[in-house]
């Protein structure tokens, strides 16, 4: 399926990032970043598997609500710079438009 593939690739470029976060924020936020999007990509993989897709996609969704304010506050406090921001803005908001056609396919 093309949602797990995506998540799995951004899943990759987001670890790469959150490894160079200062020290003093490693172990809150970037792994607060690194939890959510590994959850991420484990949901939409679990869902392709199960026959009630529903709450698995609907805890998907508010992971990646999560993930899109840790995201921003990770540029707000400039520990990715704007082109980071803005690719991986980007790919949230692909990988939510992707999720939310799942879901509305299921009703």
């Amino acid at each position: 399926m093309l949602i797990v593939k995506k998540a799995y690739d951004f899943s990759k470029w987001l670890l790469n990032h959150t490894g160079k976060f200062p020290k003093s924020y490693r172990f809150s936020i970037a792994v607060r970043i690194e939890n959510a999007v590994l959850e991420f990509t484990e949901l939409v993989a679990i869902a392709n598997m199960r026959s009630n897709k529903r709450p698995v996609l609907q805890q998907a969704d508010e992971v990646l609500t999560r993930l899109r304010l840790l995201l921003r506050m990770s540029f707000d406090m400039k520990f990715i710079n704007l082109q980071s921001y803005e690719f991986g803005s980007l790919q949230i908001a692909e990988l939510g438009k992707m999720l939310g056609g799942w879901m509305k396919k299921l009703e």
